[in-house]
C-alpha cells in the first residue's frame, strides 16, 4: 500500500470561497495531485473529458493544458464565476451528477475520459454509475477516501479485497496511483485520500447481463465474509450442485468469499437465474 506523500510542495492559492461541509467539499491545495491525476488520464485534443467537482478549478487549469475538449459537471452554485470566468471554452452543467437523467448527459463523440476530486460520500455511487449504466470511458481517474480506491482495487485473498473489488473487477481494470496526506487539503480531512485508476472494459451487452447477473449472489456471501462460502450457497441458493461447481472452478471447500476471485465468481454465479 502507498504511504502518504509529503506535504512538501508549492500550494495552489486558495481563494476566499470556503468548504461546505454539507458538499463534503476538501480543496486541493497540493499541486503534485492534479499533475499526477492529468498524467494517468493522458488526455490529449482529440478526447473529450469529463472532470465531476472541479471545485475552484485546481485539476480544471492543468487539463485545459491538453487541449481536450472539456466538460465540467459542479454542484456549487458559488463557483460559477469562478469556473465561467476563467474556463469559457469550457462546458459547464450545474448540479449533483448523481441526479443527472441518463438522457439528459452530453453526447460522447470523441474518446471519453473522466475524472475527479471526488467528495468522499459520492465517490462508489460515481464510480457504479459509470461501471453499470456508462458511457463507455477510455480511463476514469478519481481521487477518493484510501480506503475506497484500495477496496476497489484489492486482489482476492487481499484483507480488503470485498463485494467492491469484484463489482469492479467485472466491469473494469482497477489500479491505485498516489496517496495524498490530509496536509493535501483545505480543510483537511481525517484520513488519506488515494488516485484510483480504471480502465472499463468493453463489453457486449449479452456479458454485460452476465456479470450483472453473478453481482446479487457474490453480493450476499460477502455479507458474511468470514464463513465459508459453499454451506451459505447450499442454504441460499438450493437446487444447485454447488459442490460440483467448487469442483469443477477448483475452489477449495472450504473457501471463504475473499479466498475465490472474481474470474471464479462470475463461472460460479452467471448461470443462476434469479432466486
Amino acid at each position: 500500500m502507498n504511504k502518504p506523500a509529503r506535504h512538501h510542495h508549492k500550494p495552489i492559492q486558495p481563494d476566499f470561497i470556503k468548504a461546505k461541509k454539507s458538499l463534503g467539499q476538501n480543496f486541493c491545495i497540493d499541486d503534485r495531485i492534479p499533475d499526477e491525476i492529468v498524467s494517468r488520464l493522458a488526455a490529449t485534443p482529440e478526447h473529450q473529458v469529463w472532470e465531476i467537482g472541479p471545485g475552484k478549478g485546481a485539476l480544471t487549469r492543468r487539463l485545459t493544458e491538453t487541449g481536450a475538449r472539456m466538460q465540467l459537471f459542479e454542484i456549487d452554485e458559488r463557483m460559477r464565476e469562478v469556473l465561467t470566468g476563467e474556463f469559457p471554452a469550457a462546458s459547464i452543467i450545474w448540479g449533483d451528477f448523481l441526479e443527472i437523467p441518463d438522457a439528459q448527459l452530453p453526447a460522447v463523440d470523441r474518446p471519453l475520459l473522466v475524472c475527479g476530486n471526488l467528495p468522499y460520500y459520492c465517490g462508489t455511487p460515481i464510480i457504479k454509475r459509470f461501471l453499470e449504466k456508462g458511457p463507455h470511458a477510455e480511463r476514469l481517474v478519481f481521487l477518493l477516501q484510501q480506503e475506497v480506491a484500495v477496496k476497489a482495487a484489492a486482489p482476492c485473498n487481499h484483507k480488503e479485497y470485498s463485494y467492491l473489488s469484484v463489482h469492479t473487477a467485472f466491469f473494469a481494470r482497477a489500479s491505485v496511483g498516489g496517496t495524498y496526506g490530509p496536509g493535501s487539503f483545505a480543510p483537511p480531512p481525517k484520513i488519506n485520500s488515494s488516485i484510483l485508476i480504471l480502465e472499463p472494459l468493453e463489453l457486449s451487452a449479452d456479458e454485460r447481463e452476465r456479470r450483472f447477473r453473478a453481482l446479487k449472489p457474490a453480493s450476499y456471501l460477502f455479507m458474511q465474509r468470514r464463513k465459508m462460502a459453499l454451506p451459505l450457497l447450499r442454504r441460499q441458493f438450493a437446487g444447485t450442485d454447488w459442490n460440483e461447481r467448487f469442483a469443477r472452478l477448483g475452489i477449495d471447500e472450504k473457501a471463504r468469499p475473499e479466498n475465490i476471485s472474481p474470474a471464479q465468481m462470475l463461472e460460479l454465479f452467471a448461470p443462476l437465474s434469479e432466486p
